[in-house]
């Protein structure tokens, strides 16, 4: 989870995202009037992960005008361009939205997060990669859970993140991150809970 800066011109992203990629990447060249995919990864922090990327994209694009966008669009490469398209995130405002879209989709919420305090009030389970098996842990074992109040039912919509990644601030926010699920009991007929995984968030919403 990391806490981003929105661009404020098309020309600011531009010459943010043509920085030439990672010391590897050798056949991407800084301020070559392209957008590559190792370079938004390498201004994302989120080498190699291609959803990662695109929801940074999204979310540091956000306040920008559809011109603005549409001009730092026009100088994806090919493959960035693909990436885009493949794992354009949704923009859900109720807790329908979220359960409405699969496990995996990106998204981006804006809200306040309330952190649940009492780890009982959250009893789940995820399920762990552990050698070569995956075993059930209960959620609060590895998430700091929040909710974000749905304004059209009230239902709260689950937001999370790695206990190691600090805490999101309790004050208006925007998210962008994927939908996971995790259990309501550890029986393999079990139903399941979907939250939001928190990947990205800015404060400058207003």
């Amino acid at each position: 989870m990391e806490q981003i800066t929105l661009f404020k011109s098309a020309s600011q992203a531009i010459d943010n995202l043509d920085n030439g990629g990672q010391f590897y990447n050798i056949f991407t060249k800084a301020d070559d009037d392209l957008i590559s995919q190792s370079e938004v990864s390498k201004v994302a922090g989120a080498s190699l992960q291609k959803q990662k990327a695109v929801l940074f994209l999204n979310l540091a694009m956000s306040k920008l005008s559809a011109r603005e966008q549409q001009e730092i669009e026009g100088r994806f490469d090919d493959k960035l361009s693909d990436n885009f398209q493949k794992y354009n995130p949704q923009s859900i405002n109720s807790n329908a939205e979220l359960e409405s879209l699969d496990a995996g989709t990106g998204v981006i919420i804006s809200g306040t997060p309330l952190k649940i305090e009492s780890e009982g009030i959250i009893s789940g389970f995820i399920s762990i990669p552990v050698i070569d098996v995956f075993t059930l842990i209960p959620i609060s074992e590895t998430y700091i859970v929040y909710e974000i109040k749905d304004e059209v039912s009230g239902e709260a919509v689950l937001v999370a993140h790695d206990k190691d990644a600090g805490l999101l601030p309790e004050s208006p926010i925007k998210i962008a991150g994927v939908i996971k699920q995790f259990q309501l009991t550890q029986e393999d007929e079990s139903e399941f809970q979907k939250f939001i995984e928190v990947d990205f968030y800015t404060e400058n919403i207003g």
